[in-house]
């Protein structure tokens, strides 16, 4: 029985060389290099807002400081989220982009009124600081969303984060994609979306991004298979240990 097309195409887009595979990895402010599993990237987040109190949007803002820090040098963005935890960063990420000046389209996938708390809060902020620049992904405007990707210097992919554990389906396999096919640098919110934190094994799709900047440690899936998350800084967000 011959093999299976899709099957042989997934393995040869997963497979790389190690000798021929070099990235750089910093650590900002972060002393330990171990790597965590989903579970512990979870809950070192439940420890620090449930035992110190820490308001998670606190975590959220501390996050996109993070972000900022290694992007500012880029004059152009793209930022692509979803509604949930890993979408607030990025809405986070664009505001403060935008108080510097810089010039950024935000692209939300999926349905804004379904956003976790923090998600909404930032929205709201963004909704009063430059709502002009906000737009939601359809069939309508999704050749101006990939325009966009074409145009911008870093496109910031902040879809999903480390809690994502089913395959990637619909229009966000669709936006992946593009974002694949068109951007030509894509800076990574904690991890490449659509990538398995526990197995480093992609979801159906997912990012493949020049850089990533992580939280607080780093994660296993960004070792397990380094060829998608690019270069990567492992940023201290206010997670005590």
């Amino acid at each position: 029985m011959p093999p299976d097309i899709e099957e042989l195409e997934q393995e040869l887009e997963s497979f790389y060389d190690p000798e021929d595979f070099h990235r750089e990895v910093v650590y900002y402010d972060v002393h330990s290099p171990e790597s965590v599993s989903r579970e512990e990237a979870r809950n070192a987040d439940k420890r620090a807002i449930e035992t110190f109190g820490i308001p998670s949007i606190l975590l959220m803002e501390n996050a996109a400081l993070a972000v900022v820090r290694e992007v500012k040098e880029y004059a152009v963005f793209a930022v692509i989220c979803s509604p949930g935890s890993n979408g607030g960063d990025g809405l986070a990420i664009a505001r403060h982009l935008c108080i510097l000046g810089k010039d950024v389209r935000v692209y939300i996938v999926g349905d804004p009124k379904k956003g976790s708390e923090d998600f909404k809060t930032n929205l709201k902020i963004m909704s009063k600081l430059a709502p002009e620049v906000l737009n939601t992904i359809n069939d309508e405007n999704f050749e101006e969303f990939e325009s966009a990707l074409k145009g911008c210097e870093t496109c910031i992919d902040a879809i999903f984060g480390t809690g994502l554990n089913r395959p990637v389906e619909g229009i966000y396999a669709r936006v992946i994609e593009a974002m694949n096919t068109f951007a030509t640098h894509i800076t990574s919110v904690d991890i490449p979306s659509g990538l398995d934190c526990d197995s480093g094994e992609p979801l159906g799709t997912c990012i493949h991004a020049t850089k990533t900047i992580t939280f607080h440690r780093m994660k296993k899936a960004l070792d397990i298979s380094p060829q998608y998350g690019g270069d990567v800084t492992v940023s201290y967000i206010g997670i005590p240990d």
